[in-house]
């Protein structure tokens, strides 16, 4: 592909935190130009999960985000550990945050978070026909409460403001064109074994 023989000269680590690195890079274009301080930046890879119940309604987390600077819908998520597997982090995160369990995943995709500086990968999933089995126990240093909503609801919130971080729009996102094309292959299938019943 076009673009893709950037070389890195040299890469030095300028901000190392528990939840955050910043790599400050030198790097050679194709075109011979060379920039000597192109920030990396890398956080932990993390999921998140859209869930809905048998009812069809979308689970939400509402509370505050410091990053937001204010409180907005949310999903279940959180970060991946050292060597984790995805699907079993946000399994994790779901029974932790949300108290609930599910046989039923999809997996919507996994996306770099921001085009130039990289900051981490997303890993999205659908989630189905959940079941409480436990009480919650968050860790999350900002509060939330839980909500069951529509989907009709859920679709509204991402334009009006309600839902304003990126990866929680994302993963609704992927998560309602995955049902859309769920339900679009169950009709099909009614209507392929409709037809063979008739014509036997």
């Amino acid at each position: 592909m076009p673009g893709e023989n950037w070389k890195i000269l040299k890469s030095e680590l300028v901000i190392e935190h528990p939840h955050v690195e910043v790599a400050m890079e030198k790097v050679s274009l194709p075109d011979g130009r060379v920039i000597s301080d192109w920030p990396i930046v890398n956080v932990h890879d993390y999921v998140n999960a859209v869930v809905f119940d048998d009812m069809g309604r979308a689970l939400i987390l509402e509370g505050y985000k410091h990053g937001a600077r204010r409180s907005t819908w949310q999903v279940v998520g959180g970060y991946l550990q050292p060597g984790q597997d995805p699907l079993a982090a946000a399994q994790r995160e779901l029974l932790k945050g949300a108290g609930y369990e599910s046989d039923e995943w999809r997996y919507l995709g996994s996306f770099i978070t921001e085009a130039h500086r990289h900051v981490g990968v997303g890993h999205f999933f659908l989630c189905m026909n959940v079941r409480r089995v436990a009480v919650p126990h968050p860790d999350d240093l900002e509060p939330y409460s839980l909500r069951w909503v529509s989907l009709q609801e859920l679709r509204y919130a991402l334009m009006d403001g309600r839902i304003n971080i990126i990866n929680y729009a994302m993963a609704i996102s992927l998560g309602i064109m995955a049902l859309h094309k769920l339900s679009q292959n169950r009709a099909l299938a009614y209507i392929a074994a409709h037809r063979n019943n008739q014509t036997r």
